[in-house]
C-alpha cells in the first residue's frame, strides 16, 4: 500500500501501520529477514522491485527532522485561522507527508476535512481562499506556491456509513492526524467497524485535540448561514461554483506536465466517489 504512494515505509513505521494490528519492530524485522521477496536497508522496507523508492523515502525522513515541525506550525496556525472563518466543521486531520514524517521543504501540507451536510463547497471555497493567504504569507520574493492543500472533505453523510468499505480507504484513516474534533473522528471510526478489520490499531492510538475557537466575523456569518437551509443552499451553490474554477483552472495550467496530469488521474481513482465533483 505504500509503495502505491511513493515510499518506502521504516520498519517501524511499518510495524506500527501493518494490517491486521501493530506488532513490535523487532518482531516484524526478524520475520522478514528469510523473505526473498522483501528486503530491509538501512531500516527502510522495501518489495522487490521498488528498491528506487529507498533513496528519496530516506532522504524524506532526514529532511522531515531537519525541518524541526516547521510544517506543523504552519498547520497550527491554519486549522486555527479555518475554524474561526468556517464553523462547520466537525473534524480536521492532518495527512500526507506531515502526518506520516516525510514532509520536506516543497511539500503541500494536507488536511482531510469532515463537515456537516449541504457545506462541503462553501468549506472548499473558504479553504482555498485561506490557503491563498497562507501561500501569499510564505511567498519567496515574487515565488508563490501552494502550501495547504485538502486531500478531501466528507459530509456527515457520506461517513455513517462511509460508502466504500476497502483497505484503502481504511489506510487513508489510519494516517489521518485529527487536529481538531477527535472526538468526532473516534465516533466515526466506532460508526464503520469495518475499518478496524483491516487496521484495529487504529482506535489505540493517542489523538490530541484543541478547542473551538471563537469564530471571527466571517465565522459568525457562516454560522448563521448554516442555520438556515436556503441560504445554506444559496452559498453551498456558490461555492461550488467558485471551487469548480479554481479547481479546474488550477489543473488546466498544469495540462502539459505528464506527471501531475498521471497524479491526479490516480488521485480520481483512489479517492472515487470522494473526490471533488464526484458528487
Amino acid at each position: 500500500m505504500t509503495h502505491r504512494w511513493g515510499y518506502a515505509p521504516t520498519i517501524d513505521g511499518l510495524a506500527r501501520d501493518l494490517a491486521g494490528g501493530s506488532v513490535p519492530g523487532h518482531v516484524l524485522k526478524a520475520a522478514i529477514a528469510p523473505s526473498s521477496r522483501i528486503g530491509l536497508k538501512e531500516d527502510f522496507v522495501y518489495l522487490a522491485g521498488f528498491e528506487s523508492l529507498l533513496r528519496e523515502s530516506q532522504d524524506r525522513v532526514i529532511a522531515n527532522r531537519s525541518t524541526k515541525g516547521e510544517a506543523r506550525e504552519i498547520a497550527d496556525a491554519f486549522v486555527a485561522d479555518l475554524l474561526r472563518t468556517c464553523p462547520v466543521i466537525d473534524c480536521v486531520a492532518v495527512s500526507g507527508s506531515v502526518a506520516s514524517g516525510g514532509y520536506v521543504p516543497g511539500d503541500d501540507i494536507d488536511f482531510d476535512l469532515f463537515v456537516r451536510d449541504g457545506a462541503k463547497y462553501l468549506t472548499y471555497a473558504l479553504f482555498l481562499l485561506l490557503g491563498l493567504r497562507v501561500a501569499l504569507r510564505h511567498r519567496r520574493g515574487t515565488q508563490i506556491r501552494k502550501v495547504v492543500c485538502v486531500n478531501v472533505i466528507w459530509t456527515r453523510g457520506q461517513v455513517r456509513p462511509f460508502v466504500r468499505t476497502d483497505e484503502s480507504l481504511a489506510f487513508e484513516l489510519l494516517h489521518c492526524d485529527p487536529v481538531y474534533g477527535a472526538p468526532y473522528f473516534i465516533d466515526t471510526i466506532e460508526k464503520n467497524p469495518w475499518i478496524g478489520t483491516f487496521f484495529p490499531q487504529i482506535t489505540s492510538r493517542p489523538i490530541s485535540d484543541r478547542t473551538t475557537p471563537e469564530p471571527n466575523r466571517v465565522g459568525r456569518l457562516v454560522a448563521w448561514v448554516a442555520n438556515h437551509r436556503r441560504i445554506l443552499r444559496l452559498a453551498e451553490g456558490f461555492g461550488r461554483v467558485a471551487s469548480f474554477i479554481v479547481y479546474t483552472t488550477a489543473h488546466w495550467l498544469r495540462r502539459n506536465d505528464l506527471s501531475a496530469m498521471q497524479r491526479l488521474e490516480f488521485l480520481r481513482r483512489v479517492k472515487y466517489p470522494y473526490e471533488f465533483f464526484q458528487d
